[in-house]
């Protein structure tokens, strides 16, 4: 296990490392021990290597080539104190050793560039390091050959290595996060470097025995060596090591070496001819502040080309690729004519994001982008502002036609993975030409100001629209913005906002006329506003996250009516009390609720919950599991709206669903305004609605399932509802939702069995008697 052996090998390290510190400065101190030192060092690091590969991964072959590298080096050097520094043998092991060292760096620099093709990356100026190494090699390669004294073997080790150094320092210096045994062996190819330049300028391959030289070759193989023993020895050619990469800018430093090395010619020249004042030998004067100042002038356009990546990456959002807000500030900066903006809202992304994760959220934005794109046509600049909002900066002209375009677009569903969603969008269209609300020079910031106060407009009217601002919808929306901080200073209970009602609507028995249960429905008694309907302000609650919240507060001020009740002594109907999605996306739900009805004393059958398909629950989540476990306490799950949604049988079939309560939609029998002008019922409608409920009724029945219709307003509807066996309904013809007070005075029993009834029910139990 990898635990298990890190923390020796890690050990062994440290001790390596201070053994071969202690020994490089014995050796520095005691010359005569140099060469002994250096030749027990040098076959010492291939089998380190080795041992290294075999206990922590096997499979790397490239630690194998490095321990070839090693041996080849540790023959060449031991063939020089034997035969003599200038022996063949010596310049066939040694050469063989560089090849190998070769060989690595290409291999590292293939996995490098195997990241990159994969990720889709692109280095800015890439060819441009190309054309800089190539300059440098030529340079150095040519300079080396004129000097005479060296032969052509020492000329290429020389150009090589220089090319070789540029390039392992580019990757150290653009790299990050690099373990302890990349550091080391970048450091052994470094010091390699160090020493093959410093023995090429002297035409030799082997320093002399006992020398610097010597110590500095001997550190460069046991550096090797050292990498090999630490457990990160793994990762130094695990391609995952590649992706972790520095800035673009920050990669330029691993050019300075080749940048200094024209710089360089003029040592190795005086160092060849001694300094003296004499005729050198070489390239012209001139070619080497030349190729200076080209290389130089190529790593300027380098740099200024990744500043240029660095811009476009700083104006363009990074999920969509289109652009954000700052490059949509300079796309307005550029135009000098009037310009329209339009402001797109997916209307229920949070509810994808909640429901089927973000990863879905980021597809479902990518599919909106490619119909963005499309209904622009280059009638606009597209942009994202961030979350699901999007922008298009457009000529007034051309603003209703985009919005127009976008809306058909996404009318139909989006493909995300193996999924098909409908979601609907939100338009606000703002514009400096049309409107007279803002000056032609009107900034980008007033623009999404007023397109943004549109969008709202377009998502309070119902959503799947668009709006264009006007003045007056700012009072609109400071009046709107107030209320919202109303609400959330309503549910921290702040008495100064008003407090929440919760009035009753009761369930009647369509053959007794008797009330058998009743919802629990909530009002808001504002001191400006007077008693504000659920529509005025449950939108605010949902915007601020605060549904949690407010159905804990309808579930305790409904359970502490129940409590009053039952001390009063009058029998207690159940109430069913709505719950949102985000409160079955709980999982301490069922703990909370039955924590609520057991503080208070109320029994588990008293309480009803609704949840509607409407708030689509993600199948994975806790509510499944939350519902069950009330159920099997004795509350009642039923299925409000049932009818209106495309999830209806998939609740069914994953939640505990006891009682389904039909939409209006399938109830009402409202006739078009052409067939009332005429006196006659739309027969064809209320025949294909009274088929849908019959079938909706004949499944309950199966599944056993009760049903209750909902709004239901007249008698006919009444009637028709009893003819196809629906005996529950709720509705205005019974009773409004009313007062806890009014509730329990027309629909509860007192102690001595009285009882009142409405006008309505007295009526249904008499033509049902």
């Amino acid at each position: 296990m990898i635990g298990d052996a890190s923390q020796p090998a890690d050990r062994t390290t440290r001790l390596l490392l201070l053994v071969v510190a202690v020994v490089s400065l014995t050796a520095l101190i005691v010359p005569q021990l140099r060469t002994p030192v250096m030749l027990v060092a040098v076959w010492t690091a291939p089998l380190l290597v080795l041992r290294g590969r075999h206990r922590h991964h096997r499979g790397a072959w490239p630690w194998t080539v490095v321990a070839a590298m090693l041996t080849a080096w540790a023959g060449g050097f031991t063939a020089g104190e034997v035969l003599g520094r200038h022996h063949p043998l010596v310049l066939v092991c040694m050469g063989t050793g560089q090849l190998l060292g070769v060989v690595v760096v290409a291999h590292m620099a293939q996995l490098a560039a195997r990241h990159r093709g994969r990720a889709g990356a692109s280095s800015p100026g890439g060819a441009l390091d190309v054309v800089v190494v190539v300059a440098v090699l030529v340079t150095v390669t040519a300079q080396l050959a004129t000097l005479g004294t060296m032969t052509p073997y020492f000329v290429l080790v020389a150009g090589v290595d220089i090319v070789l150094l540029g390039a392992l320092v580019k990757f150290a210096v653009s790299s990050t996060g690099l373990a302890p045994s990349s550091h080391l062996l970048l450091a052994g190819g470094l010091l390699s470097l160090a020493y093959d330049l410093s023995t090429a300028v002297e035409n030799s391959r082997l320093a002399e025995a006992g020398s610097a030289q010597g110590l500095l070759g001997t550190l460069a193989v046991l550096a090797p060596a050292c990498a090999a023993t630490h457990p990160s020895m793994r990762t130094v050619f695990d391609p995952a090591t590649f992706t972790r990469r520095r800035s673009a800018s920050t990669a330029l430093l691993g050019l300075l070496p080749l940048v200094l090395a024209p710089a360089a010619l003029a040592w190795i020249t005086t160092a060849h001819h001694g300094g003296g004042g004499g005729t050198t030998r070489g390239l012209p004067p001139w070619v080497i502040p030349v190729t200076g100042a080209l290389v130089a002038g190529l790593c300027l356009v380098r740099a200024a080309r990744v500043l240029r990546a660095t811009e476009h990456l700083a104006e363009r959002d990074p999920l969509t690729d289109l652009a954000n807000r700052r490059g949509l500030a300079r796309a307005h900066q550029q135009r000098s004519t009037p310009v329209g903006l339009l402001l797109l809202d997916v209307d229920e992304f949070k509810q994808v994001n909640d429901t089927h994760g973000h990863d879905v959220g980021d597809l479902l934005l990518l599919a909106v982008r490619d119909r963005l794109l499309a209904a622009t046509a280059g009638d606009g600049v597209p942009a994202r502002l961030g979350g699901d909002e999007f922008v298009v900066l457009t000529a007034p002209a051309h603003l209703d036609a985009v919005a127009d375009r976008l809306l058909h677009a996404l009318r139909a569903p989006l493909v995300v993975g193996a999924l098909q969603i409908r979601v609907g969008v939100s338009i606000g269209l703002a514009t400096t030409a049309t409107t007279g609300a803002l000056p032609a020079t009107a900034d980008l910031a007033e623009l999404l100001t007023h397109a943004d106060i549109a969008m709202y407009a377009a998502k309070t009217a119902g959503g799947g629209r668009a709006a264009t601002f006007h003045p007056d919808m700012r009072a609109e929306v400071s009046a709107r913005y107030a209320l919202s901080n109303d609400v959330r200073q309503l549910l921290a209970q702040d008495p100064d906002v008003g407090h929440l009602e919760v009035h009753f609507q009761p369930v009647v028995d369509l053959l007794s006329g008797d009330a058998v249960s009743a919802e629990a429905l909530i009002r808001w008694r504002h001191p400006v506003h007077g008693l504000l309907a659920p529509d005025a302000f449950l939108g605010l609650v949902g915007s601020n996250d605060l549904d949690t919240q407010l159905d804990t507060a309808v579930l305790r001020a409904t359970v502490h009516h129940l409590r009053r009740w039952q001390d009063e002594g009058r029998p207690v109907l159940p109430v069913s009390v709505n719950m949102t999605g985000a409160s079955l996306d709980d999982p301490a739900l069922a703990t909370s609720v039955l924590a609520v009805l057991a503080d208070a004393g109320v029994p588990t059958s008293s309480v009803r919950l609704e949840i509607t398909e409407q708030d689509e629950v993600a199948g994975a989540g806790p509510a499944a599991a939350s519902l069950r476990a009330l159920r099997d306490a004795g509350i009642l799950v039923l299925l409000d709206d049932y009818g209106t949604g495309y999830t209806s049988l998939d609740y069914l079939r994953r939640f505990p669903i006891q009682v389904l309560k039909l939409d209006r939609s399938l109830v009402s029998a409202s006739p078009r305004p052409d067939a009332d002008a005429i006196g006659a019922a739309p027969q064809g409608d209320v025949l294909e609605r009274s088929e849908i409920v019959a079938a909706v009724t004949a499944m309950a029945g199966h599944l056993g399932l009760q049903v209750i219709a909902e709004g239901v307003e007249t008698t006919a509807e009444r009637d028709e509802l009893l003819a196809l066996g629906i005996r529950y309904a709720q509705g205005y013809l019974f009773s409004r939702p009313v007062p806890a007070a009014d509730f329990a005075a027309r629909y509860l029993s007192h102690r001595d069995g009285s009882t009142t009834r409405s006008p309505a029910a007295v009526e249904v139990a008499s033509s049902a008697g």
